[in-house]
């Protein structure tokens, strides 16, 4: 295994990519509902993890948040993939294999 994942730089890298992409939905309620509210999840979870290590679990509930903030804005596939790999690059923080949720 390589270096342990950077806790800070993946919750630094995961607000910043929702922070800069463009909203391309217009609806302010589906807005609140799928943007304000997983990013007010993301930074609790960030808040409780704090500087310890996240675990495969924690990151998988934030990239799903953040794959909800994603879908909310109407972000197109490339950008996604551009914002994921960034955050892997950054943080060493990958995304679990489509499909294999934590129990």
């Amino acid at each position: 295994m390589t270096a342990a994942p950077d806790t800070e730089a993946f919750f630094s890298a995961v607000l910043k990519a929702i922070a800069v992409t463009r909203n391309h939905a217009t609806d302010p309620q589906e807005h609140a509902r799928g943007v304000v509210e997983p990013a007010a999840r993301i930074r609790a979870a960030e808040e409780r993890i704090g500087a310890r290590p996240i675990t495969p679990a924690e990151a998988a509930e934030v990239l799903e948040l953040l794959e909800t903030t994603f879908r909310t804005k109407r972000t197109p596939d490339e950008e996604r993939e551009h914002y994921l790999a960034y955050i892997e690059g950054v943080s060493g923080v990958g995304r679990a294999p489509l499909g294999a949720s934590a129990a």
